[in-house]
């Protein structure tokens, strides 16, 4: 039995072992996969960074695009205010040529109603005057012809 064990022991060794070329491949292939881990474990290292910075890119581009786009909402809504008052004032600015021109036409015909008067009013000042003249001239030759009679009736 002792031999039994021990030729099986031998033979489990000289079938196990490698040899020595296989080994030396194994090896240099497996320190290759080492520095090929080692090099994918610093590429993703690298990415995960790259990852966390795009992140914090990523984060800031949506702070800075919520902060343009309340910016924008808030541009609008005074575009939309300003808007909404200046075709306001546009009404008014209408309502107010309108009225004015309405008040003009109404001034206008108020102003040619009162020259229409001061010409008649001119007319009959002539025709008065022309009849105090008149009557101024009619006293002037009484006076004179009182005054002929009273010199005649003296010479009498």
């Amino acid at each position: 039995m002792k031999k039994i064990i021990f030729s099986c022991v031998i033979l489990a060794g000289i079938t196990s072992c490698v040899p020595q070329k296989k080994f030396d491949d194994l090896e240099n292939s497996y320190y290759a996969s080492l520095d090929e881990q080692g090099k994918l474990n610093k590429e993703l290292t690298l990415a995960n960074h790259s990852i966390e910075t795009l992140e914090k890119e990523l984060d800031k581009t949506k702070k800075e695009l919520y902060v343009k786009d309340t910016a924008f909402a808030n541009a609008q809504r005074l575009m939309n205010v300003s808007q909404s008052e200046f075709e306001g004032l546009l009404q008014e600015m209408h309502s107010a040529l309108n009225s004015s021109s309405q008040k003009s036409q109404t001034f206008f015909n108020q102003l040619t109603d009162k020259e229409k008067q001061v010409e008649e009013l001119l007319k009959n000042q002539k025709e008065l005057e022309a009849k105090i003249e008149n009557q101024n001239n009619e006293i002037i030759n009484l006076k004179k012809q009182i005054f002929v009679k009273e010199i005649q009736d003296k010479v009498k």
